[in-house]
């Protein structure tokens, strides 16, 4: 493989901490692709500037870049064995689900269920693919009552940010944990002391520092396949969860809204 072949060009001239990178990518190889700088930097203890000096030094643009060409190399778009493509989504996705449910942590679902219910306002923050979610939880609480307002695009979220105040609940949706915009809302909303709870695969990202509570997901997506189902299946699950816990802690409600869509429903039938 080319970036193992260019790392091992470049060994014997590297140092301690170098080496200790180096040989980190050599026995994670493929798996690289799937982790945060910040993850790396603390299964092997060397700092992330160190990390990204060691990328360029092998002559890459930076972190992003060499995982780039690691998920190239390793997790090829297009797999020879056409066949089975099918049979390793739906494999993928059940794994994904499998991997997501082990990281559930009971304690944490109430307490972020608990947060949802006491809120005065609910704010749903996402970008991209975690927008999607975000409008899915949003139309998850509302058919239990629970008003919220998903928001999908950065400049309003800053805008909504900057109106926050301790009364309320932001619940900030991302694979990575480091969207920069999405940072620089948190960012402002924690000013106000407005509690936030993270759902996003990586413990160690920006956006998980600045939360209350984190829920992590196992939707692991290269920089090839981003967008995928996987990292939408995971979070849904998580969502599924919150959504279902929701409902049966307040049962009385969940039940009385059911019985208004319901008449609702039939209202309209009968006058059209």
């Amino acid at each position: 493989m080319k970036y193992i072949n260019t790392i091992e060009s470049f060994y014997p001239s590297l140092s301690k901490q170098e080496k200790k990178i180096a040989d980190y990518i050599f026995e994670k190889r493929g798996k690289i692709s799937y982790q945060s700088l910040q993850e790396i930097s603390g299964e092997i203890n060397v700092g992330e500037a160190t990390i990204v000096r060691f990328v360029k030094k092998i002559g890459f643009n930076g972190f992003q870049d060499l995982k780039l060409q690691i998920a190239k190399e390793d997790h090829p778009i297009i797999d020879n064995n056409y066949e089975d493509y099918i049979d390793n989504i739906q494999s993928n996705i059940n794994d994904t689900v499998s991997n997501t449910k082990s990281l559930v942590n009971k304690k944490q679902i109430d307490k972020v269920i608990s947060c949802i219910d006491k809120a005065e306002r609910v704010f749903l923050y996402g970008v991209g693919s975690s927008g999607i979610a975000a409008v899915e939880l949003q139309n998850r609480l509302l058919r239990f009552g629970k008003l919220s307002n998903a928001f999908t695009d950065s400049h309003f979220q800053i805008m909504n940010a900057s109106i926050t105040n301790s009364r309320d609940l932001i619940i900030a949706i991302s694979l990575s944990g480091a969207t920069q915009d999405l940072i620089d809302s948190l960012v402002i909303a924690k000013k106000n002391k407005v509690k936030i709870i993270s759902i996003t695969n990586h413990i160690l990202s920006p956006v998980a520092k600045l939360s209350d509570n984190v829920l992590l997901t196992a939707g692991r997506e290269t920089l090839l396949d981003g967008g995928s189902l996987i990292g939408k299946i995971s979070q849904l699950y998580i969502i599924d969860i919150l959504c279902t816990g929701y409902a049966l802690k307040n049962k009385e409600l969940t039940m009385k809204m059911k019985q208004k869509k319901s008449k609702s429903i039939l209202f309209k039938n009968r006058s059209s």
